[in-house]
C-alpha cells in the first residue's frame, strides 16, 4: 500500500501540469497563432498516448539501455524527418510537372494509405482497450464489437457528412489532449522522486540484446512516426513554417519520449508490476489511484482526434485524385480497417503500422536522395540513402513483441 502522502506527491504533480499546460495552450493568443496551429499538428500525431502504453516494451526488451534505445529510435525519426523537410522544399515545386519523382510521390501517397489503415486498427485497438481494461469489461469478444461499432460509426458519420464537425469537436480537445500526456509522464518523474526520498529507488542495470529482442524494438518504430503529418497540410502552412514546426514537435515529443522511459525503470526493473499490454495501468496505480483514470482519459482523447485525423486526412488525399466522391472514401478506408482490426491484436498491429510506415518513409528517402543526387549535394545523398537503409531495416525485419 502506497503511503497517501506520496500518491498525492506524483499525482498532484500531474494535475497541477495538466491544468496549468492546458490553460497555457488554450489562451486565445495561443490558439489563434499560426506557429501553434502549424506544430500542435504534427506534435498530437506523434505524441499520442500509444507511447505511454508501448514504453513497458522498451525497458522489458533493452533493460537499463531503455532511455538510450528509446533516443535511438527517436533519433532515426528526426532523421528520416530530414527527408520530409527536404521533399516539402524541394519536390513540392515540382508538383504538377511531369518529373519522375512525382510519380514516386504519388506511389508513396498510396502506401501512406495502406499505413493509415494499419494504424487507424492500431489506435481502434488501443482505444477500445484503454477503455475496456479499467472498467472491468475487457474480452477479446467486447474487443472485437465495441472496436467495430466504433469504426462502423465514423464510417456512416463520414458517409453522411458529418466528419467536419467531429474533426472540429477533436481538435477543441488537442491542447488538452497534449497536456494530459505531458501529466501523466511528469507524474512518473515525480514517483522516481518520492521513491528516491523514500529509500526505495533501486533498478536492476543489466542490459542484454539479443536479435530477436532488436527486431521487436524497431517494430515498433510506430510509437514516433506522425510528424509525416507536416507533409499534407500545405493548404494552411507554408512550406518553411511547416519545416521548421516538424521539427521543434519531433524535438518536443523525443525528449517526452526519453524521460518517460527513464522514469518507469525503477518499476519494470525488476518488474514491480505484471507485465503485458495492460501494464501501464498497473504502474500507474501503483503512482497513484487517479493516474490511471487521467491515463484513461488521454487515450479517449488522443486517439479519437488520431483516429479521425488520419480518417479526414486520407479521405481528401483520395479525394484529391478526382476518381472518388467523398462519401465512398469512409468505406474504402474503414471496411478494411474493421477487417484488419478483427484479425489483429494491439503487438502485432504497432508492427505491421511500423513496418508499413518505414516502407512509406523508404520512397520519402529515396525521393529526397533523387532530388538531391540532381543538386549534386553529396552529403544530403549520403545521409538519405542511411535514411532509406534503416527504413529498410525496420520494413523488412520488425516484429511484433
Amino acid at each position: 500500500m502506497k503511503p497517501v502522502s506520496d500518491s498525492f506527491f506524483a499525482v498532484g504533480a500531474g494535475l497541477f501540469v495538466i491544468l496549468g499546460l492546458a490553460w497555457a495552450l488554450y489562451r486565445p493568443r495561443v490558439q489563434q497563432s499560426t506557429r501553434y496551429q502549424a506544430t500542435v499538428v504534427p506534435l498530437a500525431n506523434i505524441m499520442d498516448v500509444g507511447f505511454i502504453v508501448l514504453s513497458p516494451a522498451i525497458v522489458l526488451l533493452a533493460g537499463f539501455a531503455a532511455p538510450l534505445v528509446m533516443l535511438g529510435i527517436c533519433l532515426v525519426a528526426i532523421a528520416t524527418g530530414f527527408a520530409i523537410s527536404y521533399n516539402i522544399r524541394n519536390q513540392e515545386p515540382l508538383e504538377g510537372t511531369k518529373d519522375s519523382v512525382n510519380s514516386i510521390a504519388r506511389f508513396s501517397q498510396w502506401a501512406l494509405l495502406a499505413a493509415s489503415i494499419v494504424n487507424i486498427s492500431y489506435y481502434t485497438l488501443l482505444l477500445i482497450t484503454l477503455v475496456l481494461w479499467p472498467l472491468g469489461a475487457y474480452s477479446e469478444g467486447a474487443l472485437a464489437v465495441w472496436g467495430t461499432v466504433y469504426l462502423a460509426a465514423i464510417m456512416l458519420i463520414g458517409w453522411f457528412g458529418g466528419m467536419d464537425w467531429l474533426n472540429k469537436k477533436a481538435d477543441q480537445t488537442t491542447a488538452f489532449n497534449i497536456a494530459a500526456v505531458v501529466g501523466v509522464v511528469v507524474a512518473f518523474v515525480f514517483y522516481n522522486i518520492q521513491e528516491w526520498l523514500g529509500g526505495r529507488w533501486e533498478i536492476s542495470t543489466e542490459v542484454s540484446i539479443t536479435t530477436e529482442d532488436f527486431r521487436k524494438i524497431i517494430g515498433l518504430f510506430a510509437m514516433v512516426q506522425g510528424f509525416e503529418a507536416a507533409r499534407y497540410i500545405g493548404n494552411r502552412f507554408s512550406a518553411e513554417q511547416r519545416i521548421s514546426s516538424m521539427r521543434l514537435a519531433q524535438y518536443i515529443s523525443s525528449f517526452v519520449f526519453v524521460v518517460l522511459v527513464a522514469s518507469i525503470l525503477v518499476i519494470f526493473l525488476p518488474p514491480v508490476v505484471e507485465t503485458g499490454g495492460t501494464a501501464i495501468f498497473s504502474a500507474s496505480d501503483l503512482v497513484g489511484d487517479t493516474l490511471p483514470w487521467i491515463v484513461l482519459l488521454a487515450a479517449i482523447g488522443s486517439q479519437t482526434s488520431a483516429i479521425l485525423g488520419a480518417t479526414s486526412s486520407r479521405s481528401d488525399m483520395i479525394v484529391n485524385t478526382g476518381r472518388v466522391s467523398r462519401e465512398w472514401t469512409f468505406p474504402m478506408l474503414l471496411i478494411p480497417t474493421i477487417a484488419l482490426f478483427l484479425l489483429t491484436d494491439v503487438t502485432q498491429a504497432v508492427a505491421l503500422a511500423s513496418r508499413v510506415f518505414a516502407f512509406y518513409f523508404l520512397l520519402q528517402a529515396l525521393i529526397a536522395g533523387m532530388l538531391a543526387w540532381r543538386k549534386q549535394a553529396w552529403g544530403a545523398v549520403a545521409g538519405f540513402v542511411a535514411v532509406g537503409l534503416a527504413m529498410a531495416t525496420i520494413s523488412i525485419f520488425g516484429i511484433s513483441i
